[in-house]
């Protein structure tokens, strides 16, 4: 009976310990894929970044080879919007990077709560990085027709 008991007891202590390294396994799982996150955004943000300054380059050219004083200004408010959406991403990126470091910071990490603001905080730059690259998309077309309409009044 003392045996019986005693392997009962091995088991079920075995069993915590599996339960406990399960739920650690999954704690790092998660843990890594929020980091591999936080990797894609901040590319994302370097590339959007990347683009508007192709655009505001690309304005300024076209601001000063453009005769048409209306075609100049148009150019002149996206290029000064262009700027503008440029200092918004590098903002965004720098709290991305505080996230980032905060997220790695494993005593902060500890606490449930933290734990689950910061995924949720993560999220919400997730989805901005997302309403940015849709934010210059349009800017890149808005770009495309101004051109469209510079190379038309040129003709």
């Amino acid at each position: 009976m003392k045996y019986l008991l005693m392997v009962s007891l091995l088991i079920l202590s075995w069993g915590g310990h599996y339960s406990v390294f399960a739920q650690q396994t999954g704690q790092q799982q998660q843990m890594q894929q929020n980091m591999q996150q936080m990797q894609q955004m901040m590319q994302k943000m370097n590339d959007l970044m990347e683009r508007t300054q192709t655009m505001n380059q690309e304005m300024n050219r076209r601001m000063q080879q453009v005769q048409n004083e209306e075609m100049k200004n148009q150019y002149q408010m996206m290029h000064r919007f262009n700027e503008q959406m440029q200092m918004t991403l590098g903002t965004m990126k720098n709290a991305a990077d505080r996230c980032d470091m905060m997220m790695k910071d494993q005593a902060m990490m500890r606490d449930r709560d933290m734990q689950r603001d910061m995924d949720r905080l993560r999220q919400n730059l997730q989805d901005m990085t997302s309403q940015a690259d849709e934010a210059v998309r349009t800017m890149e077309r808005l770009t495309k027709r101004l051109n469209q309409q510079a190379r038309a009044s040129t003709d």
